[in-house]
């Protein structure tokens, strides 16, 4: 999947959105029999797109190379540091577009491992079968 960010960005969005995807697919996954698994994941996946999924205060930080997306409130919660910070209000928007960069490329690839998955779909590690072993990033 090739993202329109620098690779410390995407790798971060690619974060961000299996994120956004796995929680969504957790909670709202229903299916009676194994044979819905699929066609209900592949419905459910845009909306992990939808810009509403992601914090309202999402920034940039760090210097160039080592820069990530981060969730503002939680920076400040936790007593952190915004080094080199950029929240324009673009962000969402640039995660919007990750996902569907992403869906666009590995949507088949992730509904067949929703379906192969036994068990909670929300149980298995999205983050690295999207980000680490599809994309290289991490």
């Amino acid at each position: 999947v090739q993202l329109d960010l620098a690779d410390d960005l995407a790798c971060s969005a690619c974060s961000f959105v299996s994120r956004s995807m796995r929680l969504l697919l957790s909670s709202k996954l229903k299916y009676k029999n194994k044979s819905e698994k699929g066609p209900n994941a592949r419905k459910l996946l845009r909306d992990a797109c939808k810009e509403d999924r992601y914090p309202s205060q999402l920034a940039v930080i760090g210097d160039p190379g080592k820069q990530e997306f981060v969730d503002f409130q939680d920076v400040m919660n936790n007593g952190g540091t915004v080094t080199n910070m950029v929240m324009d209000g673009k962000q969402r928007g640039q995660m919007k577009d990750a996902c569907l960069a992403i869906l666009d490329s590995l949507e088949d690839d992730i509904v067949k491992q929703v379906e192969q998955t036994k068990g909670r779909v929300g149980g298995y590690n999205w983050e690295k079968f999207i980000c680490v072993s599809q994309n290289g990033y991490g």
